[in-house]
Parts: C-alpha cells; sequence; structure tokens
C-alpha cells in the first residue's frame, strides 16, 4: 500500500507539473512579475481599436497581456479608468546637446510626455562632440545613466567638418574616403544611421552625390538616412526629390524630418511634396516622415518684426570669427591649444579632444579656437545703446524714415502677413497672444508702425509660417510619425519652442481629442508602433507579449500642456506611469529619479516592419 500511495502522489505531481508548463520569462510561475497593471484601457499601437485588459511586466519585458491577470505580483496598479499605450518614440530631437550635461540626463521634459525613445544626433550633427566619438557618448551614457533610450545618428556636418572645416567646395577622392571612414567607425561603434541638415553649414555645402557615397557606408549596416532636407519653401518640391534619390542610389531607408513647407506663398506645396513621396513608396523604395504639431517653427521661434538689414543700414557688419583669426597669429600652436583649453567647457580636454587640437592644421586650427572662443556674429539690435540711436536717428530722417518704414511693411505684408506674426512675450501683458494686426488695432498705428514699436519695447514675436491645412493634411499620412524636435533645455533658461515640452500630448489632446484631425489609436500608432518600425526595432513600439516594457499610463482626462509662447519652460502633465525597461521613471505623476534608458542599436537580423 505504502508504495502504491507513493506511485498515485508522483503521478498527480507529474500531471501538475505538465499543466503548469516549463517556467520562462513568458509564463511566470506563480508572484513572479514584478508589475502588473490592471483594468487599463490598451491602446497596442498598432492603430486598432482599445480594449480593457490587465498587463504583466517582469523585468525589462512585457510577459502577459490577457482581459484578467489572477497571479500575484511585488506591485499591482489598479489602472481602471486610465489608458495604456507603448512609450512614445520621438524621431527627430537635439536633447543630446542638454543631456551631455548630468543635470539633464534624466530629459524630464520628454519623461512627463510619455516619451520613452529619443533619436538623436539629428541635422547633421552628431550627437557627440566633434573632438569624440560614438563609442565615448554611448559607454557614458550607459554607464551613468539617461532617462529616456537614446539611439544615435552620425551628422553629416560634423563629419565634413573634421575632414574639411568650413570649406565651401566638393570633398576631394582623399577627403571622400575620410569621410567615408569616420561614417563606418560611427556605425561599427552603435550608431544607427546617419543624418544631414542641408540648410546648415557645412553640410549644406554637400552635394547630393556626396551624401550617396556616404549613404552607402550606413546601408549594410541596415542603417537609416535622417534628412533635414535642403529647402522648405518655395523649392520643397526638389528637396523631397533630392531625399527620394539619395535612398534609391545608396540602398537604404530615407527619412525627412519635420515635414513641412513654410511662408503663405508656398502652403499648398504639400500635397504635391506628398505625392513625390508616395509614388516612391509606390516603387517600393521606404521613404517616411516625421512632424511636429505646430505651425511655427526653429527652436528659439522669436524673430524681430524689423528685418536685420533694415535696422542696421549703412552700420558696418560686425566682426566674425575669420576676422578674429587674425588675433591668434602670433601664438604657437601649443600655445592656442593651451588658450582654447583654459576656456572651454570641457576643461580639462580629453586624450581624443587633444588628438582632434593637434591633428588641425595651421590654418584650421586658428579658425577653430577662434571661433570657439568667439560668437562674435551676435546682434544685439534694441539692446545696444549704440545701435539704437543710430536707428532712431535715421527714422526721424525725413528722407531715411519712410524707406525704413516702407521696408518693414513689405517684410510683415509680403512675408507671412500681419495676422500670422504672433506676440510671445512683451513688457504689456495685454498684447501677449495677440497677432501684429491686433496690437495695430489697438494702439491706432499702422503695421509697420506697431512692429517697429513692439521691436522697440524689446517683446518676443513669433511669425506663424505653416498652415494649419498643410499641418493636418500631412499628419493624416500613414507614413508620418511625430518627432517633436525638441532639445532638453536647462529648465527655466533661454527662448524655446513648446514643442520641447508639450508635443506627444498636444497632438494627442488638441488633434485626436478635440479637433479628430485623427483617432486617438491613430494618433498613438504615430508616436509608437510607426516610429519604431521606421527605425527597425522590432521589440518595442508595441502592447505585446515579448516586447520590451515601454509603457506610458495616461490619464485622457487630466492631459494639460500649459507651456505656453510666454512661458514654454512648463512640464507636460496626464502621464501617471511611463515604464522605460520595465522600470518607473514616472510614478503617480512624479519623476523618480531613476535612469533607466538605454543606449540602442540596430537590431541585426530583426524582422524588418518598415512601413
Amino acid at each position: 500500500m505504502k508504495r502504491r500511495g507513493f506511485l498515485w502522489i508522483l503521478a498527480v505531481l507529474v500531471v501538475l507539473a505538465g499543466r503548469a508548463g516549463p517556467a520562462s520569462d513568458q509564463t511566470p510561475s506563480l508572484e513572479s512579475y514584478d508589475v502588473l497593471i490592471r483594468g487599463a484601457t490598451i491602446y497596442d499601437g498598432s492603430g486598432a481599436a482599445p480594449f480593457k485588459a490587465d498587463v504583466a511586466l517582469s523585468g525589462k519585458t512585457i510577459v502577459k497581456v490577457a482581459p484578467s491577470i489572477r497571479e500575484k505580483a511585488k506591485r499591482v496598479i489598479e489602472a481602471r479608468g486610465l489608458a495604456l499605450a507603448p512609450g512614445f518614440i520621438d524621431l527627430h530631437t537635439h536633447v543630446d546637446e542638454g543631456m551631455y550635461f548630468p543635470e539633464n540626463r534624466a530629459c524630464l521634459n520628454f519623461l512627463k510626455q510619455g516619451v520613452t525613445t529619443v533619436v538623436v544626433g539629428q541635422c547633421g550633427g552628431s550627437a557627440w562632440p566633434i573632438f569624440e566619438k560614438a563609442e565615448d557618448l554611448r559607454n557614458l551614457w550607459t554607464t551613468e545613466g539617461i532617462g529616456p533610450n537614446a539611439a544615435l545618428l552620425v551628422g553629416h556636418g560634423t563629419v565634413r567638418r573634421i575632414v574639411m572645416g568650413m570649406e565651401n567646395r566638393p570633398p576631394t577622392a582623399e577627403e571622400l574616403e575620410k569621410m567615408k571612414a569616420l561614417v563606418k567607425e560611427a556605425m561599427d561603434q552603435g550608431a544607427v544611421g546617419l543624418s544631414t541638415g542641408l540648410i546648415y553649414a557645412p553640410s549644406s555645402f554637400g552635394q547630393t552625390d556626396e551624401i550617396i557615397e556616404l549613404a552607402k557606408v550606413v546601408a549594410p549596416f541596415g542603417g537609416i538616412y535622417h534628412t533635414h532636407i535642403r529647402n522648405e519653401r518655395q523649392n520643397l518640391l526638389a528637396a523631397v526629390r533630392e531625399a527620394v534619390e539619395i535612398s534609391e542610389k545608396a540602398g537604404l531607408p530615407a527619412h525627412i524630418s519635420h515635414f513641412k513647407v513654410m511662408g503663405r506663398s508656398n502652403w499648398g506645396l504639400v500635397k504635391e511634396a506628398c505625392a513625390i513621396v508616395e509614388d516612391a513608396r509606390g516603387r517600393g523604395l521606404k521613404i517616411t516622415a516625421d512632424q511636429y504639431p505646430f505651425p511655427y517653427s526653429n527652436q528659439n521661434p522669436y524673430a524681430r518684426l524689423i528685418p536685420r538689414a533694415v535696422w542696421a543700414g549703412q552700420t558696418p557688419d560686425r566682426l566674425t570669427s575669420k576676422d578674429m583669426t587674425g588675433v591668434f597669429e602670433h601664438l604657437g600652436d601649443s600655445e592656442l591649444v593651451a588658450l582654447y583649453e583654459k576656456a572651454t567647457p570641457y576643461y580639462p580636454l580629453s586624450a581624443r579632444h587633444l588628438e582632434f587640437l593637434k591633428g588641425l592644421s595651421r590654418p584650421r586650427l586658428v579658425d577653430f579656437v577662434a571661433g570657439t572662443l568667439f560668437d562674435l556674429s551676435t546682434f544685439q539690435g534694441p539692446a545696444d545703446p549704440r545701435e539704437r540711436g543710430l536707428f532712431l536717428k535715421r527714422l526721424s530722417d525725413p528722407v531715411e524714415g519712410p524707406k525704413i518704414r516702407e521696408a518693414v511693411r513689405a517684410s510683415i505684408v509680403e512675408g507671412n502677413g500681419a495676422e500670422q506674426y504672433v506676440v510671445g512675450v512683451c513688457v504689456e501683458k495685454k498684447l501677449e497672444g495677440k497677432t501684429l494686426r491686433d496690437v495695430a488695432a489697438l494702439k491706432g498705428l499702422s503695421i509697420e508702425e506697431a512692429a517697429i514699436a513692439l521691436d522697440l519695447m524689446g517683446a518676443k514675436c513669433i511669425p506663424v509660417s505653416m498652415s494649419e491645412a498643410d499641418l493636418a493634411s500631412i499628419m493624416a499620412k500613414d507614413y508620418v510619425g511625430t518627432g517633436s524636435d525638441g532639445a532638453a533645455p536647462f529648465y527655466g533658461i533661454g527662448d524655446f519652442h513648446v514643442r520641447s515640452y508639450s508635443t506627444f500630448l498636444h497632438k494627442i489632446a488638441k488633434y485626436a481629442l478635440d479637433e479628430k484631425i485623427l483617432s486617438l489609436a491613430g494618433a498613438i500608432r504615430s508616436q509608437t508602433s510607426l516610429p519604431a518600425s521606421i527605425m527597425g526595432w522590432s521589440d518595442r513600439g508595441w502592447i505585446q507579449e515579448g516586447m520590451k516594457a515601454d509603457i506610458a499610463v495616461l490619464d485622457l482626462d487630466r492631459l494639460r500642456t500649459p507651456a505656453s509662447i510666454s512661458n514654454p519652460h512648463q512640464y507636460a502633465e496626464g502621464v501617471v506611469y511611463l515604464f522605460v525597461n520595465g522600470r518607473a521613471a514616472i510614478d503617480r505623476g512624479l519623476p523618480t529619479g531613476m535612469l533607466p534608458g538605454k543606449v540602442l542599436t540596430i537590431q541585426r537580423g530583426a524582422g524588418d516592419r518598415t512601413p
């Protein structure tokens, strides 16, 4: 009997073990979940209708999504009434400039928007300083930690500057090979693609064939080409065609940054630009784009109402760094480096920084030191007593004055129009948020006199250079993701675009929930699975078992984006929880101080989900 009893117990244990199945990350045993989020409305990133479900996390991974998960977890979050989505992926940022400094490493202004991944090194500028390498930044961020995940692009402008300085000419065969070697080095060290800023020097000096040759280096790695195209105004169509040509001839996906057209006279061109993209996609090319949901541009969106040339008149131009190079000619190379070392924020210089300086030719060393130490092109305008006095003297002149007023009027009326200039910051607070036309009416002045008065009182005005119709037209395209073009500012300092603080939640709140330009599920797709597909990441961007646990839990009834053109430094609200690689970066709406982000690289052998 004893033997029979033993065999019966053994048989029961075998059956139970079979039911439990093998232990794995995908099917955890009891009490093995780290986090269980219960009862949320799930937007899985696909664009499909939402559904109610529980989501379980173990380590860095989503391990179970089911209508009801009964197993226990170390932490349970009751999320009924909340929306759960993949963490947002920002396809175009400049946050690397701020994140270089430890105090900005968390990139809190993006975490508070629900962003869990950023793509950096945009517009032709590598994410790492010119004197370092990709592996240096990758190692730094891996060791010290970062808030969101980050993917690094190698910048064409940076590579060109290292090899050719700021010379506006085609590269020699030897110089081209050096640039190709630098691009390959960056890709070997973890970069995910090449970026160009074809309106910014020195990237703008590179012609199409040069870009194609560098992009060909990226293609075998499975990398991508991100481009700030050569023109976003009247020559938009030619610029889009150039991006398509580079993609086709280099054999890699091309991604158009902050897709738009600027200037009232060019509004509507986006329809033809989209037709070019769609024709290329129809031929099998992988052409995509991103967009920020605002009708005004530039990191510092404020602009002078009096054109610089009109303000300056015949006043000699200010000195530039080129003018200053002669000041340093009497110093030896070692003395130049020592002077630079004392003045640079990177003091003491790294070995690679010194290696870069010592590798420069004498003329380029002098120019580099002069250009780094002096920003001589700063335009003071009304704040400078001498400039102000000269301008007011000309303004009161019976011959010069009318010419100035007419030039100001022509610049405004023939540009965006008086109703497209908005007062952002002004000592007369009642004028903030008003258009230039409104200000003229309130003060009983002509458009040009109102513009001059605003400039003289130091008001900061924003030119609204894009149309809402174009914005909506681009946003509706299923190949257009979201890219803030935002930065990681030092909190409260500087004139920044509100996109650095509000892009992702603003798009959801205004264009999905309020105006219904696109569905909420579609808006979330444009910020999650679509950018993941564009970048070739098959392990994030979706709420599915086996995906990385990058998750945003949102209170859609309490979304707020208080950042304004008068006060852009205000954090977004509505992200209740934010998990980056399974760790909470935002908990109950508050930052935890954790730095759970990773530097993302190209996924070798990953399934091609590029749209």
